[in-house]
């Protein structure tokens, strides 16, 4: 069950890098990192996967200030920076690293994911209110960063849970 898990946040992973790429590296870039990330936590290793998703967070979110835009991405990439961190501190020298963990790191996860999931709809009413007439995005980008980061940020969790 939990190479399914990992498999489906791998392909979350090339769903939101995908929905990324038709532009310049600025956009695309920390969805590289972050499949660098979990490809390295499908290898095992944990705490440098945390890390390369933990500066693909930190390059969205100043690219987000810096251009006055959309959030979200930041959000996504913070959530899995969390899940990853979790499971890597949550993992013992011997343990595989996608195991099912004690139940509080679960309960972590699944507030994560609830407050994760808030936020996100959130974003959606307030963008609603403050812009009536918003840019469009082509639906194809849309759909692939929207399930690339529910898959991902949920078949995580589901790892911890």
């Amino acid at each position: 069950m939990s190479e399914l898990l990992l498999a489906a946040g791998l392909a979350g992973a090339l769903l939101c890098l995908a929905g990324h790429l038709p532009g310049s590296v600025h956009r695309w870039g920390p969805q590289v990192m972050a499949l660098v990330g979990m490809v390295l936590m499908a290898d095992g290793r944990l705490s440098s996967g945390a890390c390369g998703v933990g500066v693909a967070c930190l390059w969205s979110a100043v690219r987000a200030c810096a251009e006055r835009r959309g959030w979200t991405g930041s959000l996504d990439l913070a959530v899995m920076t969390l899940l990853m961190a979790l499971m890597a501190g949550g993992t013992t020298s011997g343990a595989a690293p996608h195991t099912h963990m004690d139940r509080p790191i679960g309960a972590v996860a699944v507030l994560a994911v609830v407050a994760w999931v808030t936020a996100r709809a959130g974003g959606v009413m307030f963008r609603q209110l403050s812009s009536p007439s918003p840019a469009p995005t082509p639906q194809r980008a849309w759909a692939y960063r929207e399930s690339g980061a529910v898959l991902m940020i949920v078949s995580m969790a589901a790892m911890l849970v």
